[in-house]
């Protein structure tokens, strides 16, 4: 049986997808036997987008309470550091490259990877531009370190990645995070910014029920 998918884009650097984590995680686990799931990097920070934390650090400061209060997910001391200090440049591509090769390596890890970045950058602050930061979180996904550092190096992923940017736009993806459900032949957007568990479950079963 040909199951239908539940597309989930998102962006690593996103911090309302972070927030997200937990719901989309969730989905999963409740609808895994009736659809695939596939996570789908968006490219928010890349190109012209691409800049220093400093940049835009006062509008961060504000996003963060707004996806705590909302969601009740929680941003590390490491990370409030790295904001403070605003150097580290925002850059999907990097993370969206680690995406890429678990997919290739791990593909029914790839959103649970692509929570583990997330907590990763906003819990512990890592540096998601440096390969060597990615290592402490492959073991837990049976990842050889010097394998994923020479698929990092490897122009093939960053197409990969690239591939999923233009995915995101050619579904018409304007803000993150986004789920989109494929029943057959159809397309549904059936979230796009934060929405609670019980929001998306229901407009799932809303689109199940009026297909049937």
């Amino acid at each position: 049986m040909i199951k239908d998918t539940i597309y989930y884009v998102y962006d690593p650097l996103c911090s309302w997808c972070y927030g997200f984590s937990p719901v989309i995680k969730k989905l999963k686990s409740t609808y895994k036997d009736q659809f695939d799931f596939q996570v789908i990097s968006g490219g928010m920070q890349s190109g012209e987008r691409k800049q220093p934390v400093s940049a835009i650090r006062d509008y961060l400061k504000g996003a963060y309470k707004n996806v705590t209060e909302r969601t009740g997910v929680e941003f590390g001391d490491k990370f409030m550091k790295v904001l403070e200090d605003g150097e580290r440049i925002l850059d999907s591509i990097p993370p969206s490259i680690a995406l890429s090769i678990v997919k290739d390596l791990r593909p029914k890890e790839a959103l649970n990877f692509a929570a583990t970045i997330q907590e990763a950058i906003y819990f512990d602050g890592f540096n998601w531009n440096i390969v060597e930061a990615y290592f402490p979180y492959l073991e837990r996904y049976g990842i050889d370190q010097e394998e994923f550092r020479r698929k990092f190096e490897d122009p093939i992923y960053k197409e990969k990645a690239l591939e999923d940017f233009k995915l995101a736009t050619n579904f018409g993806v304007t803000g993150f995070p986004s789920v989109i459900l494929k029943k057959e032949d159809k397309y549904y957007l059936i979230a796009q910014g934060f929405v609670p568990f019980e929001q998306l479950d229901a407009t799932i079963k809303q689109v199940q029920t009026s297909q049937d």
